[in-house]
């Protein structure tokens, strides 16, 4: 496959009179949340800043930022996550583009900020050996942009499932002036004759919500990922990092054991949509086995209830065997409440894009289609 053809043209960004193109360092930090808590409107804190980018196991962050020079005012950023995967049964790095930004009162931060975006897949390739970058949760808008200037295509889509955990919701939604008496009277009524449908599906395997990720979660790992040609890393320090460290979310974990041997596990997130409390999964390890991904889904809804969450969520890749374990559950359903993931790649150019080696090429042409992944929401910065 010649995949030359998905690699945009590119080159390092020149400094003007009035701006420099600089690569960010830790020290920028303060600067780049600035900007970002300015542009998207948020409150980030600085040590969330820090362990998102800085205390990533896979290494620190690529990343450009113009700045001005009389001031020193960071005008737009382009960072890029180090994420760290199993590509063709071998270590690659990836770098996960999240919060680009141009200072909106900027005049010239548009196109500003197309330069850094340029410089940034530049400098990715030729300072840190990363050919290639993705990015989840894209809106249609951003993908139109950035596949005219930066060769953005996509390479899957997720698409919402879910399974309904009790009857709250409905009757929020169909007689929700007599919400505040159902909840309390009926719902816990036709909630038990709806869970007693449930069937318990455990196949022999034991369960148990953890805490930590220990040292058996690395060799479970090596265990599955050549069943992938490309898939990110899930090692316990990965995951610690990814869901237990988290300073934003505090995420469940429930494991599926075999005769005392680890064969699988999930992880999610409980969040409250408008007055209903969601459980969203983000990673579901699983060996492609439908008797560890059904007890596993079996036992996180049962969690997930007792949480008060009215549904579970899993964002996946339609015909895979996800898609096959949750359409085994009769309530699951694809989701009317989620929009579909659309997820993004794109080749880092360097500076001379047409002269890469032939392994780049090679990572290349399994990373930009989807059918060669294994990727859940988790392997993204979604919603952090």
């Amino acid at each position: 496959m010649d995949v030359k053809q998905y690699i945009p043209p590119a080159r390092p960004p020149k400094e003007s009179d009035t701006v420099e193109y600089v690569q960010a360092t830790r020290e920028d930090g303060p600067a780049i949340n600035a900007l970002y808590n300015k542009v998207f409107q948020m409150g980030r804190s600085l040590d969330h800043y820090e362990w998102k980018y800085w205390r990533n196991p896979a290494g620190p962050p690529t990343g450009m930022l113009a700045r001005d020079k009389q001031t020193g005012r960071c005008i737009a950023t382009g960072i890029g996550q180090r994420r760290r995967a199993w590509v063709n049964g071998k270590d690659s790095y990836g770098a996960l583009l999240c919060e680009s930004a141009s200072d909106p009162d900027d005049r010239a931060g548009g196109h500003v900020w197309r330069k850094v975006m340029l410089g940034f897949g530049v400098s990715t390739n030729d300072d840190h050996g990363i050919v290639w970058a993705y990015g989840g949760q894209s809106s249609d808008a951003a993908i139109k942009i950035g596949s005219r200037w930066f060769g953005y295509r996509i390479m899957m889509e997720l698409v919402p499932w879910e399974i309904r955990l009790g009857t709250r919701s409905s009757l929020r939604r169909h007689l929700g002036i007599f919400d505040g008496i159902l909840g309390t009277i009926v719902a816990p009524i036709l909630d038990r004759l709806y869970r007693a449908r449930w069937r318990k599906r455990d196949f022999g395997l034991q369960t148990a919500e953890v805490t930590r990720f220990g040292p058996d979660y690395d060799e479970l790992w090596e265990r599955y990922r050549d069943l992938y040609p490309a898939c990110f890393y899930r090692n316990a320090e990965t995951l610690n990092w990814r869901y237990i460290d988290n300073p934003l979310w505090k995420h469940r974990v429930i494991e599926a054991r075999r005769d005392g041997q680890i064969v699988g596990y999930m992880v999610w997130r409980e969040w409250n949509d408008h007055g209903a409390m969601i459980s969203t999964v983000l990673d579901f390890w699983h060996g492609k086995d439908q008797e560890v991904m059904q007890t596993l889904i079996d036992a996180a809804r049962r969690k997930a209830l007792a949480g008060g969450s009215v549904f579970l969520r899993f964002a996946l890749q339609e015909g895979g065997p996800e898609h096959q374990a949750f359409q085994s559950f009769r309530s699951g359903r694809k989701s009317p409440h989620e929009r579909v993931d659309k997820i993004i790649c794109t080749p880092m150019p360097g500076s001379t894009p047409m002269d890469q080696p032939m392994e780049a090429y090679e990572q290349l042409g399994t990373v930009l289609f989807g059918k060669n992944w294994f990727y859940t929401q988790g392997d993204c910065d979604y919603r952090d």
